[in-house]
């Protein structure tokens, strides 16, 4: 079977991606499933993330490989030819008006510097109308219309969408796929799940009986001991394609 390149056909010529869903929407294990292929075709491009989950950071180091976590923008001042992931860019201040001058020269660094950037966030209200002025294109999940801000552009976005996954005035994307939209196109990719990068599949539940809990604990021991990435040829085989 022919390699994919998800993360390649997400792109194309774009260098800045919005990924938007609502909270429990599966964002961050897609994005691991899209890595993992990505990993599949280059094993050289570095990858560098911010505001993962530690869970999420144990798997990544243990099955992605040539990926280095950083804590600020100015650890990649000096990056180039990169692939860079931003959950909570909040956090980094990329959102926020009074900083719109530090917004402007992380576009520069992305652009001149050959980079890719997927920018994330757990709150859709983080979306506003200074950091979407700058993203190229869009990744989308499941979200609800009003949970977005007034006057940015996932708004207008979303209110002008008419396509098979609206759903009165929201968005509803199956967990195992992701929704991408351009000005020219949408494209729905179908996602394997992978399990030992779910970040919240061991949430202890506080009103369990102390059994319960127990199990929860010996699972996150577990899997921090034995993570384990799915072959190639399972995830090559699930991944599928539908373009509109």
């Amino acid at each position: 079977m022919e390699k994919t390149n998800i993360i390649k056909d997400i792109f194309e010529e774009s260098r800045i991606i919005g990924l938007a869903g609502g909270r429990n929407t599966g964002k961050t294990n897609n994005l691991m499933a899209i890595l993992i292929d990505f990993r599949k075709s280059n094993k050289n491009t570095i990858i560098y993330y911010y505001g993962l989950e530690d869970s999420v950071v144990l798997w990544i180091n243990k099955n992605i490989g040539n990926c280095f976590e950083i804590s600020s923008l100015e650890q990649l001042s000096n990056k180039r030819d990169s692939l860079i992931i931003l959950d909570e860019m909040q956090n980094l201040n990329l959102n926020d008006r009074r900083y719109k001058e530090v917004l402007n020269q992380f576009v520069d660094f992305i652009y001149h510097k050959n980079n890719r950037v997927i920018l994330s966030s757990p709150s859709l209200r983080e979306f506003n109308s200074i950091i979407g002025s700058k993203i190229d294109k869009w990744i989308l999940k499941s979200l609800k219309l009003s949970s977005l801000i007034n006057g940015s552009q996932i708004k207008t976005m979303v209110m002008n969408y008419k396509g098979r996954y609206k759903s009165i005035n929201d968005i509803v994307v199956g967990n195992g796929e992701i929704l991408i939209i351009n000005d020219k196109f949408e494209k729905v990719v179908t996602l394997p799940y992978i399990e030992d990068a779910d970040s919240k599949r061991f949430n202890k539940d506080i009103l369990a009986n102390d059994e319960r809990q127990e199990i929860v604990r010996e699972n996150v021991e577990e899997l921090s001991e034995n993570t384990e990435i799915p072959s190639p040829s399972e995830i090559n085989d699930y991944i599928q394609f539908d373009t509109k």
